[in-house]
């Protein structure tokens, strides 16, 4: 999917804006926030928080 087309999404508030950026972007930010925290928990923890989720 492209960029446009996620940003699209969160303008129509589509419930799967935030699945689509895990799916093109989820790996890279979790390999950073891993690099930057050094725990498997935490890291999961700061990227869901970016995601707005619990």
């Amino acid at each position: 999917m492209e960029d446009a087309q996620i940003i699209d999404m969160y303008w129509l508030r589509d419930e799967y804006a935030i699945q689509a950026t895990d799916d093109k972007y989820g790996a890279f930010c979790h390999r950073i926030a891993m690099n930057i925290l050094h725990s498997f928990q935490d890291s999961e923890e700061c990227v869901s928080d970016a995601y707005g989720r619990c």
